[in-house]
């Protein structure tokens, strides 16, 4: 019997929840390192983060790739407001309280590329090279070893891919193109600014990769258009 998204998805979940692959992992510069918010296997499946609704996403045509979920606590904190009151007009209302200038640059970024075709990113399915959340209160990721545990997730990574199948997918910052690279087998620069100048439309299998800077990045408003407009030649 073919299973449905939903019930592929369910199971990916089911997995995570119960991994421990970073889980002794020395962070690189304090203790703190990773946490599996996956474990409560309700809360996981609902939102692990403000981000994303990602059941009512697995029909996406365009994939968004990030590092990691971020703090742990942030999440924490939107989650149980979430799972007080799962009615769509409250996700909405912890989306416009959600603070993040990322997450507000990123839709500025795929809405205004997009000339008109989309008015936000409802319809984007947001996931991160990194599953898990970072412990902690560091917001530059630098507490964690990032290549082991992107390489630690590539596994989960491919099946969301392969769960959703999406025709673009666009990278946010390297280490999201480095794991992509590990699960298709293609070669990338040690420097995201030159992968972008050579390679700024990857093609493989049936998908195309377009590899963006962070929308947090020090990078030109212009170059990050342009970089973004790659995703609606493509569609």
């Amino acid at each position: 019997m073919i299973k449905s998204r939903k019930e592929l998805f369910d199971n990916l979940i089911c997995e995570v929840g119960i991994c421990t692959k970073c889980l002794n992992i020395k962070a690189e510069k304090n203790d703190k390192s990773l946490y599996n918010v996956y474990k409560d296997f309700n809360v996981g499946r609902c939102i692990p983060s403000i981000w994303t609704d990602w059941y009512n996403r697995l029909d996406a045509k365009i994939m968004v790739i990030g590092q990691d979920w971020g703090p742990y606590e942030d999440m924490l904190k939107l989650n149980k407001q979430y799972m007080l009151d799962k009615r769509e007009d409250n996700w909405y209302k912890l989306i416009e309280s959600e603070k993040s200038m990322t997450k507000k640059k990123l839709t500025k970024f795929l809405v205004d590329s997009s000339k008109g075709k989309i008015s936000n990113i409802d319809n984007v399915f947001i996931t991160n090279a990194i599953m898990c959340a970072r412990s902690g209160t560091n917001y530059r990721g630098d507490n964690i070893n990032l290549k082991y545990s992107t390489c630690a997730c590539s596994n989960y990574l491919k099946r969301q891919i392969d769960i959703v199948d999406p025709k673009v997918i666009v990278t946010l910052g390297y280490y999201p193109l480095l794991a992509l690279s590990n699960i298709f087998g293609f070669t990338v620069e040690s420097n995201l600014t030159k992968t972008i100048e050579n390679n700024p439309v990857i093609k493989v299998d049936n998908y195309i990769i377009v590899p963006a800077f962070h929308p947090a990045a020090q990078i030109s408003l212009e170059r990050q258009t342009k970089q973004y407009k790659k995703i609606w030649d493509n569609m």
